[in-house]
């Protein structure tokens, strides 16, 4: 498993949010979660980096993926996030806007109003999140780090990516993979969604109409 790089700032990819770490010659690609992103924002291409890494792949995803943080008490609080049921590696990235020293705060505080505006986390995985991590992350909540607190604005999914979200999100429903492209595809000819959320809606109205 890759749990650390240090290497040389190689490239930055703004569009998907990740970063080329060159280690003595090999490029390893990094995604990284808004409020990293956010912290790395002003390091020029050829700065010495290093970042902790979480690396995962799964049935559906077969492609290795590597998500990049600054502090190793990042990567530990995300990967309690993700033992949160219905809160994967995909969902949490996206999931991270702000510092976890915020997010942290808002689970102790048992606010799901808060954590159900973070994309991708809606009122109920908010209220699992509360129940299940809540008195579980008082150091993170506590955490000296750039402290985000307000989110950035974050251009709109294409509709390629809303495609591709809410096909892998009917395949880890139980749907083929090729039903839930036919059905994606239909929607979107039907009524163009702009989220992952209005697509599975969409699915969902035409599997079940009236």
């Amino acid at each position: 498993m890759i749990s650390h790089l240090s290497g040389t700032l190689a490239r930055k990819n703004e569009l998907a949010s990740s970063v080329e770490v060159d280690v003595g010659g090999v490029w390893y690609e990094v995604e990284l979660p808004a409020f990293v992103w956010r912290a790395l924002e002003e390091r020029e291409v050829g700065a010495p980096i290093e970042l902790e890494t979480f690396y995962f792949v799964t049935a559906n995803a077969p492609i290795p993926r590597l998500i990049g943080f600054l502090r190793a008490v990042e990567r530990e609080f995300f990967e309690k996030l993700i033992a949160v049921p219905n809160v994967g590696p995909t969902t949490a990235t996206k999931a991270l806007v702000f510092s976890v020293s915020t997010i942290a705060r808002w689970i102790e505080a048992g606010d799901t109003a808060a954590l159900g505006r973070l994309p991708a986390i809606g009122r109920r995985t908010a209220e699992t999140i509360v129940a299940q991590l809540r008195g579980k992350v008082t150091g993170e909540a506590l955490l000296a780090d750039e402290r985000f607190d307000k989110a950035e604005p974050v251009a709109a999914a294409t509709a390629s990516e809303v495609a591709r979200d809410a096909t892998d999100a009917l395949v880890a429903l139980g749907y083929s993979r090729a039903e839930a492209e036919r059905l994606v595809t239909q929607v979107e000819v039907e009524s163009a969604p702009a989220s992952v959320e209005e697509a599975i809606r969409a699915v969902f109205r035409k599997l079940n109409p009236g």
